[in-house]
């Protein structure tokens, strides 16, 4: 059997008229540094990355591993089994940590009084829940990251004089979150400031929610949530998501994306008839919605599927799409329309909704209460 390396030479060999500027050693420290795989796995990996460097597939195809896998079926509990505890921080780190955020926030005499170790709801995730007397704090179990810190109001002096305009809200959600959010990674975008009461005067809470940008595009499952006690600008709440996106290609087109959909929605809806179909690119998370309308229709489409008999979850990735809206005929008692998420790269359905979240996003952007 020919070692990695001797496979690495002979496609290199078959390519090196289009790579003359790259040295063998170098291409193969940058791509292949520390990775155990088989010899196959690499020479395909190896083909796959020439194939992006040159536009040109050594078969003339490129094959793109696939993404998606059945969702498996979540029991909903808070426990976390022995196995998985050994993958989390321990309570004395998550102690310490917790006692870092709450400096952070500027709760200095504070100190955490309680701690438990338990799954997010609805989640297979681990997280640290603690609280101490003013704040309630929970963090990654396996990371040690913020996830949120809450601080009632009821905890702050909050002045007689507490109103402010929504430009003084935009400087002071910008300021906050350079304060309490230094050293996080990315370009970040003020895309949602909202207020508790109908006017700026009343207005005792200020919400702001921001967005990971990549180039133009929006990353919304990138997300600070802070909320502030105006004048004195005490924390509220603090909310932090990191499903990063993978910036993955744009390999298939808008055409194929349309087919790919149009083809999995006859399976679903044979007898409906399609009055429209509108197609954009995004960035969203793969969710088991598809397969659910699959395997559940009636009850997911009347929003009857039962909690109690387990949760339905996939890998949290969050990838670039085309969402494929199709818009069916009127029909009484039935869904007007339905969105696909078909992988720009894979050309997988990796999710859907019953709307179009970029409506949902335009209407966003239009409200005249979101005065970021």
């Amino acid at each position: 059997m020919k070692s990695n390396k001797k496979y690495l030479e002979d496609i290199y060999d078959k390519k090196i008229e289009v790579l003359e500027s790259k040295e063998k050693d170098e291409f193969y420290s940058i791509r292949f540094k520390k990775q155990k795989k088989s010899p196959l796995r690499i020479a395909s990996t190896f083909i796959l990355a020439l194939s992006l460097t040159v536009g040109v597939g050594y078969c003339g195809t490129v094959a793109y591993q696939n993404i998606w896998n059945e969702p498996k079926k979540y029991t909903i509990n808070q426990e976390v089994s022995e196995e998985e505890k050994e993958k989390c921080i321990s309570a004395e780190e998550a102690n310490e940590l917790g006692n870092k955020y709450l400096k952070l926030v500027g709760l200095e005499n504070e100190e955490i009084l309680n701690q438990n170790l338990n799954k997010e709801f609805l989640s297979d995730k681990n997280e640290w829940s603690m609280a101490s007397k003013k704040a309630t704090i929970t963090i990654d179990a396996e990371t040690g990251n913020l996830n949120s810190i809450q601080v009632p109001t009821w905890n702050y002096k909050i002045p007689y004089n507490y109103g402010i305009t929504r430009e003084e809200a935009k400087v002071v959600a910008n300021e906050l979150f350079k304060k309490y959010l230094p050293d996080i990674e990315g370009d970040y975008e003020l895309f949602k400031l909202t207020r508790n009461m109908e006017t700026d005067e009343a207005s005792y809470i200020w919400y702001a929610e921001f967005y990971r940008k990549y180039g133009e595009e929006i990353n919304f499952h990138e997300k600070v949530f802070i909320g502030w006690v105006p004048t004195i600008n005490g924390i509220y709440q603090l909310n932090i998501e990191r499903d990063t996106f993978e910036n993955n290609e744009i390999v298939k087109t808008k055409e194929e994306a349309i087919e790919i959909a149009k083809n999995k929605d006859k399976e679903i809806e044979k007898n409906r008839k399609i009055e429209n179909v509108t197609v954009e690119e995004s960035i969203e998370r793969m969710n088991p919605e598809v397969y659910l309308r699959e395997t559940q229709k009636d009850a997911y489409e009347s929003g009857k599927i039962s909690l109690k008999d387990g949760y339905y979850v996939t890998e949290d990735r969050v990838r670039r799409v085309w969402i494929v809206n199709i818009k069916y005929e009127e029909e009484e008692n039935k869904i007007d329309s339905y969105s696909y998420f078909v992988d720009c790269t894979t050309g997988e359905i990796i999710g859907g909704a019953m709307y179009n979240p970029l409506d949902t996003i335009e209407n966003l952007k239009n409200d005249p209460n979101n005065f970021a």
